[in-house]
């Protein structure tokens, strides 16, 4: 294999670990998305109007205003158009439940693993555009947060629903950031593969399915069997959706996608100065996500999800990313026991309950705001030079 020179030391590692996982990832850090790229660059060549008004007949299925469109976009659509027959729309509701009755655990689960992305060279790519470390930062996060709800409203992964939207917008947004950064100039391959390469799209995939299962388990979910493969199922079809390679969704199984991460985890090589600046951004601009007003308030939230985040990333990946260090023995304990006294009261005063996982939800809900979402795609690399989108 030509391997990019970045990830050779981490692949010797890795190799003695689990040699064909360890190949097929390092492998996939040099693919990107062949048929969403090919889309990209047909539309490039068009006035930002016009590929946006393709763009947007695909999603919604107006054959006759895509038929004027580039056939590579036409191409793309056909390829994602049918459910795989591999997934059954039922199957998502044991997922849905879960992630329902326990959204207060699944909102900081989710955050954390979008930290442990960035510590990867996802981050990279993303610092090159800078959208995290300006005012579209929030826009950035609300977005994301928009599509997690989304995915896990049943329905909303078949063909017209918005999950399914959202994740086709989020892969030609990829191809598009991916294009922009080949053209820039700034990215060798040589040394770093592919921007958000195919390997990269299994980690951040890897990450928000099996993952955040193991840390809202950690959080005090209790979710059985039918509800964790339900859930896998659920971020298997999104992240297909999505692009990612089906060598690397392993069928949705949550011990291979786990360990799929843990490989990936030493192929990568240490999170540096940009992993770091993106996540600590990430983490300050919380308070701002949830409205607080008070410095008093900004500041508490901060500290604490440091410190939740510390607790579930482990302190080698916090240091890393240069978070203060806190002291977290015990953290997840009593955040698990305190869930345990939800149940209790779910069952004396489920009123009260419901009232209180309705809140937690109205937050999810309002991180999320974005208004109208639409197809619009980035015109400039940099952030600050981009039209809204």
């Amino acid at each position: 294999m030509d391997i990019p020179s970045a990830y050779q030391a981490g692949y010797e590692k890795a190799r003695a670990l689990n040699p064909q996982l360890a190949a097929r990832y390092v492998e996939h850090t040099v693919i990107d998305d062949p048929v969403a790229d090919t889309a990209i660059e047909a539309l490039a060549v068009l006035r930002q109007k016009d590929a946006h008004r393709f763009i947007h007949a695909g999603m919604e299925q107006d054959s006759a205003t895509l038929a004027a469109g580039p056939p590579e976009l036409r191409d793309f659509f056909e390829q994602i158009e049918a459910m795989p027959t591999w997934f059954d729309p039922d199957s998502v509701y044991p997922g849905c439940r879960a992630f329902h009755n326990y959204s207060d655990l699944f909102i900081p689960a989710f955050f954390v693993v979008t930290l442990q992305n960035t510590a990867s060279l996802i981050s990279k790519a993303f610092y090159t555009t800078g959208r995290v470390l300006t005012e579209h930062g929030l826009r950035r996060i609300r977005q994301n947060t928009r599509h997690f709800i989304e995915i896990m409203l049943p329905g909303a992964l078949e063909r017209q629903g918005d999950g399914w939207k959202l994740s086709v917008r989020i892969r030609l947004v990829h191809a598009r950031v991916r294009w922009l950064i080949r053209i820039s100039g700034d990215w060798d391959e040589s040394v770093y593969g592919a921007p958000l390469s195919g390997a990269h799209l299994a980690l951040a995939s890897a990450n928000f399915s099996a993952t955040m299962l193991h840390q809202a388990t950690q959080l005090g979910a209790r979710l059985d069997d039918e509800a964790r493969a339900s859930f896998m199922q659920i971020w298997r079809y999104a992240s297909w959706l999505i692009g990612t390679p089906d060598a690397l969704l392993f069928e949705g199984d949550e011990a291979k996608t786990h360990e799929l991460y843990r490989i990936a985890r030493v192929c990568e090589p240490p999170p540096g100065e940009e992993a770091a600046v993106i996540a600590n951004a990430l983490v300050t601009a919380l308070p701002h996500l949830a409205g607080l007003a008070e410095p008093a308030a900004q500041r508490a939230m901060v500290t604490h999800t440091y410190r939740v985040s510390r607790a579930l990333l482990g302190h080698d990946i916090a240091d890393q990313l240069q978070f203060p260090r806190q002291q977290t023995t015990g953290l997840l304990t009593w955040m698990r026991w305190k869930r345990w006294l939800i149940i209790i009261l779910n069952r004396l005063a489920p009123r009260m309950a419901e009232k209180w996982r309705g809140n937690n939800f109205a937050f999810l809900l309002d991180a999320s705001r974005i208004g109208d979402f639409s197809y619009q795609l980035p015109d400039y690399l940099e952030a600050e030079k981009t039209s809204p989108w």
